[in-house]
């Protein structure tokens, strides 16, 4: 069997189905479909991988650098209808319920609690409440009520604020701005040089590992077509082989067909003739 290898860029692309494995395989040749079900560095609870979970994952091989057929028109739609069968048959499972559920510190605050809270109870969405930002007089009876001056007092003493923050802002903006970003442009520069270097050792990493694979496939696939080729000098060695024997038998078949003819007696020098003569005339004579 194959090792089963996960699938390069370059390379046909694997079915997700645990149950077309099995279908694949009858294709016989044509190379395999990995079942690239994820497999996480934890796995599930007794160590496999979670592809290990699908039955008959043994027998799902793939060297995509070296099985070409599934590029040919006739075998993919030979594979598809096989996929598209099973898909009739196939019932979906939940390949994550062994694994633990992940850790999310940043949905476990109070506020997303909450939020998830309105969602399950089916509660509309409470908007931004921007009335708290209008200034408006009081009129009719709360002209003459202290409370509602109050507040609009509040309301504008908040808003005068919050100018004299902007017009800060924009004199920091008019001061600093140039140099704040131009030190951005800096850190980004950086940070993108940063990035492009780890994605070069990434790409590079990957082409390693694409070039390790394609080795294998290759050395495998020369063992595969070296065994093929031997497989078939056994079957022409055989059938050469049984070509003599019935020739040989034909051969003694006839002369012993001359030697009864004669009256010559081959019991001594042929056993098998004797004994086949001995248990013929004992059938005669019963």
């Amino acid at each position: 069997s194959r090792a089963t290898e996960g699938a390069p860029p370059d390379a046909p692309s694997p079915h997700p189905l645990c149950g077309v494995c099995s279908l694949v395989c009858r294709l016989g040749g044509v190379g395999a479909m990995a079942v690239a079900v994820a497999a996480t560095p934890g796995g599930v609870d007794d160590g496999k991988l979670l592809f290990m979970e699908n039955e008959h994952y043994a027998l799902v091989d793939a060297l995509p650098y070296i099985d070409t057929q599934l590029g040919s028109m006739e075998v993919a739609q030979q594979v598809k209808a096989l996929i598209d069968e099973e898909m009739t048959l196939f019932e979906p499972r939940d390949y994550l319920e062994g694994l633990p559920a992940p850790e999310l510190p940043l949905l476990s605050g109070e506020a997303f609690q909450k939020e998830f809270e309105r969602i399950e109870a089916g509660a509309p969405f409470q908007g931004v409440d921007i009335y708290k930002y209008t200034v408006e007089e009081p009129k009719g009876p709360a002209a003459q009520d202290h409370v509602p001056w109050r507040k609009a007092a509040e309301g504008a003493q908040l808003q005068l604020e919050y100018n004299r923050l902007r017009l800060v802002n924009l004199e920091m903006l008019e001061r600093w701005g140039g140099k704040a970003w131009i030190a951005h442009t800096a850190v980004v520069r950086a940070t993108e040089g940063i990035l492009a270097k780890e994605a070069a050792e990434l790409r590079a990493s990957r082409e390693e590992v694409n070039k390790k694979r394609k080795l294998e496939h290759v050395s495998c696939g020369n063992e595969l077509r070296r065994l093929a080729n031997e497989l078939d000098r056994y079957r022409t060695d055989n059938m050469e082989v049984e070509r003599g024997l019935m020739t040989l038998e034909v051969e003694v078949q006839h002369l012993r067909t001359l030697a009864i003819d004669r009256g010559i007696d081959i019991d001594d020098v042929d056993p098998e003739y004797a004994s086949m003569k001995k248990a013929r005339l004992e059938e005669e004579a019963a």
